[in-house]
């Protein structure tokens, strides 16, 4: 099947080339083709054909609601969604819940008359299970596969999403970043993705790690695609205060691949103490080029890279986190702490514990309280180093920073970042540039990524057996 960019199938919706009955029915066909291979997608959703008609039937009568009227949407199986379908982190201990109510971003999207399809594989609670499980491994889905080469890592939480794009099921997803869980399967799965500014989209509703980084992002084909999705997600929510800010004004995002680069400013980071690999200072001299055309000033940067493990506040904010979560979805689960998880997973660890829970066990055995001094000192350490993109921006001016590396920096300090593929994936070394920009500065972001991927368009579809 003809790949299709989100871009494509808004413009032959409103065209009437096709019926929002047919994307669905053609999108179904191809996770039938492909998905009993790749294991991306966690579970359909059974109204969604009933939805897609509904939809169709209102375009004629009313018009489209946004421009993803009737669209399939896949969404990570961490998001809360009203309806038949479950929401699990792909975790055995939570495959009895249907959530109560709707996370925000999802209503949004229903909203804007997206169809969600269907729910897709993670990493077992997002990654934060095993310190030796493998990446879009679940105890009740099994192991996502890349669709470029089975040999090759998924990588991240968000696989099946990622997957699923790359594999042509889907023309966009959404996913859920914590510490590089959006830019790690963008990048091997060579699609492109955004991890918005903390704040910008609600993560009411989304089974949680850290309320300190958790975000949702867009992930697709094109930096266009993932703009036109972003715009649908973001805004104020009051379930999530850390989207109450009001010097922020509300952007349209998509707007933004139209607006010229020419005098921004961008910086490549090389790391003194990480070395890049040659192919690696191909990609970077390429887009050093590639933006220079394009009008942008581009300088090399040479900074240390601290330290920024940040598995010890993690532990804290997941306990603290999950079981807030767990009350919210109180009677429909049977599980009501990060205790009764483990617990319920020891029950029968040959087919629940495949990789262990030692992560788990380490979150219960910290207490939880985000008062802690202990804790407090963790985070502020932190955050000293990880604003440091921050503030080298501040003070140089730039718009941007780019490296062939994600980092925590942004992650941790709740910058924007980007994923865009910097060479064709024919091997088993993918190789994409992430670009992390200025807080609440994301439009600027997307317009560079947007330069840099037309320049480039290294992206090809993988050969799907």
């Amino acid at each position: 099947m003809k790949e299709y960019t989100l871009t494509d199938l808004i413009e032959g919706l409103n065209n009437k080339s096709f019926t929002s009955v047919e994307l669905v029915n053609l999108y179904l066909n191809q996770v039938k083709l492909y998905d009993s291979y790749l294991n991306a997608v966690s579970e359909l959703n059974p109204d969604a054909l009933k939805i897609a008609a509904e939809l169709d039937q209102e375009r004629l009568t009313k018009g489209p609601r946004s421009p993803l009227h009737g669209i399939p949407i896949f969404l990570k199986d961490n998001i809360n969604t009203k309806d038949q379908m479950h929401t699990t982190a792909n975790s055995l201990a939570l495959s009895d819940l249907i959530a109560p109510y709707e996370a925000t971003i999802a209503n949004q999207l229903r909203n804007a008359g997206a169809v969600i399809l269907g729910k897709t594989n993670l990493s077992e609670f997002a990654h934060f299970m095993s310190y030796s499980m493998p990446s879009g491994y679940g105890s009740r889905n099994g192991q996502v596969i890349n669709p470029y080469n089975k040999k090759l890592d998924p990588l991240g939480s968000s696989t099946g999403s990622a997957v699923a794009i790359a594999a042509n099921m889907i023309p966009v997803a959404i996913g859920t970043e914590t510490n590089g869980s959006l830019m790690a399967p963008a990048y091997y799965n060579s699609i492109v993705s955004i991890k918005p500014t903390l704040g910008l989209v609600s993560r009411y509703g989304i089974i949680p790690i850290s309320g300190n980084q958790d975000t949702a992002g867009p992930m697709g084909k094109t930096v266009a695609d993932c703009a036109i999705l972003l715009d649908q997600i973001v805004g104020q929510d009051i379930n999530d205060p850390s989207t109450l800010h009001d010097n922020h004004p509300r952007e349209f995002y998509s707007k933004a691949i139209k607006k010229s680069v020419r005098g921004m400013s961008v910086g490549i980071v090389h790391f003194s103490n990480h070395s890049y690999k040659d192919e690696e200072k191909k990609v970077l001299l390429e887009a050093k080029n590639k933006l220079g055309k394009k009008g942008v000033f581009v300088i090399d940067i040479v900074i240390k890279s601290g330290s920024m493990n940040n598995l010890k506040s993690l532990l804290y904010e997941f306990k603290h986190d999950l079981n807030h979560y767990l009350k919210t979805v109180e009677g429909s689960t049977k599980m009501k702490s990060l205790q009764d998880i483990i617990s319920f997973n020891q029950e029968d660890p040959e087919v629940r514990l495949k990789y262990g829970q030692t992560i788990l066990i380490d979150s219960d055995k910290t207490s939880g309280q985000l008062d802690e001094p202990k804790y407090l000192s963790i985070r502020k350490k932190l955050l000293k180093e990880a604003n440091r993109f921050e503030d080298l921006m501040q003070k140089l001016h730039l718009d941007a920073l780019l490296s062939t590396r994600w980092s925590s920096y942004a992650p941790i300090a709740g910058n924007p970042s980007i994923c865009v593929p910097g060479k064709p994936l024919i091997d088993l070394k993918p190789i994409s540039v992430v670009f992390v920009g200025k807080k609440f500065d994301d439009a600027t972001l997307i317009s560079i990524t947007h330069a840099y991927e037309q320049a480039t368009k290294h992206r090809i579809p993988p050969t799907l057996e």
